[in-house]
């Protein structure tokens, strides 16, 4: 009897809570901010472990829908009321690790500025804000000056104004996705005081001033940019890039003039280029064409590439038709367009002598306006003959003309080990497949999958 009531006992006991408070902390650090809140309800012994969470994340969206459709402002206040509520109880000798804030609708700004002062007071390392306020929020200016974050991601209508003093000393991530900034020129302002800041996104963002967007700095190693969903057509902007120690470059834009790269980057690895100039250009597309190809001379180094269809449609009108050699390119992406169609092919693969993968996404055109024409070089390509081991061809048609390149690649391909061809939805696969058996391979080796 004395036994079965101690494991009685044993099976209520709040063995939990009896742990000391980093493990409690530890084990709350999983949970949602909310859920974590709740769990103070269960004993006050949770309540200094709740207190000394490293990252705290605010998400309005369980009141979103009510503000949406008018049912209940009080919601709003309810959340402002509570994230007041546990940055005010923390203790000052408490750092954050992170701090996110999801908000949309109707907020009072002063009160936002508040809780980023808070924030920055707590030595915090990342900010992730993602704001859909009524109207645009100008971020506060102390947030410019933590020298304790290292990351920081912000999100849709927040306007970045750059003000003079900024010590971002520590911060090495930076995102922007659909803010606005008050001028092209603030990023350059910004970046010069980011001194190891190593990743850089910039996508969709608005820009209410400025010409120039010069993106700089010595320990950068990957900037994306993404400008597709925004057209300026007002401004006649030129993109200037001074990062030495790039490695991977992801750039979607057709809002410029021209890029134009100060120095040559010997430790990019990874490029993707999907580049087009705006319908209402102010300068000759052959212009245009040569400052892609001085793009693509800076980027020689890459041994990852990928080629947009608006890039090769760029590169099909400048006057100064040279690619540069890639020596140390490995593998290509051509993502070919309708206008030029595989007229650059040769030039490209004769570029890349130690070229070993070659990807097309998009084979050929799906319009019925342009009809592809494959015309052989004089001069088989140096990866072609010795390098090259794997080509991977999707969306084919099996129109005459592919079914010319494909032969020409099997005939030339001396080292190809594997040929793969995904069919379009349209094609005939079973056609396809019979014709493409019969051609003749320069490898031995080489496996055709389809």
């Amino acid at each position: 009897m004395g036994s079965s009531s101690k494991l009685e006992k044993l099976a209520y006991e709040d063995r939990i809570s009896n742990l000391p408070d980093p493990i409690l902390t530890h084990i709350l650090s999983f949970l949602p901010t909310k859920s974590a809140v709740g769990t103070t309800v269960l004993s006050k012994r949770w309540k200094s472990p709740f207190m000394s969470l490293p990252n705290l994340d605010f998400n309005d969206s369980v009141s979103i829908y009510r503000d949406m459709f008018g049912w209940d402002s009080r919601q709003k206040v309810s959340f402002m009321n509570f994230v007041d509520r546990i940055l005010m109880l923390r203790g000052n000798d408490l750092n954050l690790e992170r701090f996110s804030l999801n908000c949309v609708g109707n907020y009072h700004l002063t009160r936002v500025d508040e809780w980023i002062r808070i924030v920055v007071g707590h030595n915090v390392k990342e900010i992730n804000l993602t704001l859909n306020f009524r109207e645009v929020y100008k971020l506060v200016e102390d947030v410019y000056m933590c020298t304790s974050i290292e990351v920081f991601r912000l999100k849709w209508k927040i306007l970045v104004d750059v003000p003079e003093n900024v010590s971002f000393f520590s911060l090495k991530f930076l995102q922007f996705t659909g803010v606005k900034f008050a001028s092209y020129e603030s990023v350059e302002k910004l970046l010069r005081c980011c001194p190891v800041l190593e990743d850089l996104v910039i996508e969709n963002c608005k820009w209410l001033s400025g010409c120039c967007l010069s993106v700089c700095g010595s320990a950068l190693k990957n900037f994306s940019l993404d400008s597709y969903s925004y057209l300026d057509t007002d401004v006649e902007l030129t993109i200037l890039i001074d990062t030495p120690a790039l490695e991977t470059l992801d750039i979607r834009e057709l809002t410029s003039e021209g890029i134009f790269i100060k120095e040559n980057l010997f430790s990019i690895t990874t490029a993707s280029i999907d580049v087009a100039q705006k319908v209402e250009r102010s300068v000759p597309s052959s212009v245009y064409g040569d400052s892609v190809f001085g793009l693509l001379k800076k980027i020689s180094h890459v041994k990852y590439l990928t080629l947009c269809q608006s890039t090769l449609g760029a590169l099909s009108y400048a006057s100064d038709f040279s690619f540069p050699t890639f020596h140390d390119l490995n593998q290509l992406e051509l993502i070919v367009d309708a206008w030029s169609g595989w007229t650059l092919l040769p030039s490209i693969l004769g570029s890349a002598p130690n070229l070993e993968t070659l990807v097309f996404p998009q084979f050929s055109s799906q319009s019925q306006f342009f009809r592809f024409s494959w015309s052989p070089p004089d001069r088989v390509p140096d990866c072609l003959s010795s390098k090259l081991k794997s080509i991977e061809i999707k969306n084919f048609q099996g129109i005459n003309d592919e079914f010319s390149l494909v032969k020409y690649l099997l005939k030339h391909g001396r080292v190809l080990e594997m040929m793969s061809i995904d069919c379009s939805l349209l094609a005939d696969d079973a056609k396809i497949q019979k014709k493409l058996y019969k051609f003749r391979r320069a490898s031995s080796t080489c496996k055709l999958f389809l």
